[in-house]
């Protein structure tokens, strides 16, 4: 399954390295057209865009706090990674909707490429911690779907009990009843 995702990721880096490859002359373009795609309204777009995606992932790590805060979760460091990871992402794409504004600064190019390089090496320790997280959390589901078979055979034999005295009072009950006739 593993080998399957790399190759479709593999492939789908190919294509998108060829496409990006052939596409990069706007020569041959009508682009500066005044119709719905013209690059003006293309870059608008982008930018208007770059600026929601940096304000949903300056949110979510907000609830992911208040998650934390609220609950016993056992790793909250990982959500810690996950939240450096979103707000640096959202920082990534903030810089980069001033970018389509008229030429670029110095520090605003420096802070941008900050910003991704931070990003990466969150993101990578982010991965490799998945990597060491994930067989531990299946342990704990094989252990939690162990527990609960027990549970239930538990519940199975309480109830086996359950039966049985209720059985043996109804057969003590019987028994008195007997004597009780015998006696008369």
């Amino acid at each position: 399954m593993l080998r399957a995702l790399a190759s479709r990721f593999l492939l789908i880096s190919y294509l998108a390295i060829l496409v990006t490859a052939s596409d990069n002359d706007f020569g041959n373009c009508n682009c500066d057209d005044e119709g719905f795609w013209s690059m003006h309204n293309i870059m608008e777009a982008q930018r208007v865009s770059d600026f929601l995606i940096a304000i949903a992932y300056f949110s979510i790590p907000i609830e992911l706090l208040w998650f934390i805060s609220c609950s016993n979760f056992p790793f909250k460091w990982v959500l810690l990674q996950f939240i450096a990871f979103i707000v640096l992402c959202g920082l990534t794409h903030l810089l980069n909707a001033w970018t389509y504004y008229g030429p670029h600064s110095f520090q605003l190019i420096l802070s941008l490429t900050i910003a991704k390089f931070l990003t990466a090496l969150v993101s990578c320790a982010t991965a490799i911690t998945l990597l060491t997280l994930i067989p531990l959390l299946l342990k704990w589901k094989v252990r939690e779907l162990f527990l609960k078979q027990n549970v239930l055979e538990l519940d199975q034999e309480v109830g086996m009990m359950k039966k049985q005295k209720k059985a043996s009072w109804h057969v003590r009950m019987l028994t008195q009843e007997i004597r009780k006739s015998l006696d008369i």
